[in-house]
């Protein structure tokens, strides 16, 4: 299949120059199979919000804007004015149904935000902002370092992990096959799930408490304790983990933060 590049420089420096508050535009990008499953792949540093949500065309749909900072537009620099400050630059690959989003680090005030067929998989990283994925049927995975994670209407899988930032999933389906995880350090994990899946769930919090309306059945022994020795001395790390099976147990669920609470919702 003959890959598809698009770069989104050029043009929004040009609106920004016009318009030097704001500037916002979108571009269809065709899949080299419409109607087939696909997968989207969004990597970037900085943005305010990156959103992912399903629509019912079979193109994908790139909108996206940002702004410059209004104070510093009259900048002056040895007698010149600043008219521009680098802009966005996004590059958008298409390549057998594989779609894959990248940026320039310095676009601090980019607003993504990405219309896919329902039938494709996410997989997103981010170092600063927030992420929202919705209405998706395959695999999610999104790493995050500062900022906030959503993911709603899903009927699939998800594997998460926000570093600074709550993770919020509400599942209408699960697929009973793939293992999942919510893991965190500082923020709460609010997962919802269907009140007949079956799952075992792993769940650890350090510095919080852990909540479900689910009747789970409750292992606390524990099975991750570590025992070593070196030269006549004994070394026990202990680790306290919580064990639950719901519905008769299943696939592992993976719940761990170290500051907040978890909460595990029957839908």
């Amino acid at each position: 299949m003959k890959k598809l590049i698009y770069t989104l420089f050029s043009a929004f420096v040009a609106l920004a120059l016009i318009h030097p508050a704001s500037a916002q535009d979108d571009i269809t990008v065709p899949l080299s199979s419409p109607g087939k499953a696909g997968h989207i792949k969004i990597d970037l540093v900085y943005a305010d919000n990156i959103v992912v949500q399903s629509h019912s065309g079979q193109d994908v749909i790139v909108q996206y804007s940002g702004e410059d900072d209004d104070e510093d537009w009259n900048k002056r620099k040895n007698g010149l004015r600043r008219i521009s400050s680098g802009g966005l630059s996004l590059e958008i690959t298409e390549d057998n149904n594989t779609v894959i989003i990248n940026s320039q680090p310095h676009n601090n005030d980019l607003e993504l935000k990405v219309l896919v067929p329902a039938n494709f998989s996410a997989k997103i990283n981010a170092v600063h902002g927030d992420v929202e994925v919705h209405g998706l049927t395959g695999e999610i995975e999104i790493e995050s370092v500062n900022g906030d994670v959503e993911i709603t209407k899903i009927s699939g899988s998800a594997l998460i992990n926000s570093v600074n930032g709550d993770i919020e999933a509400r599942f209408d389906q699960v697929n009973p096959d793939a293992p999942m995880s919510f893991t965190g350090v500082n923020g709460d994990i609010e997962i919802s799930l269907p009140g007949n899946a079956k799952f075992s769930a792993k769940m650890k919090t350090d510095w919080g408490d852990i909540y479900t309306n689910f009747e789970m059945e409750i292992d606390r022994s524990p099975k991750d304790n570590q025992v070593s020795s070196k030269k006549g001395k004994y070394k026990v790390t202990v680790n306290k983990w919580v064990y639950g099976s719901v519905n008769g147990g299943g696939t592992q669920y993976l719940f761990k933060t170290l500051h907040g609470d978890i909460s595990i919702r029957k839908n």
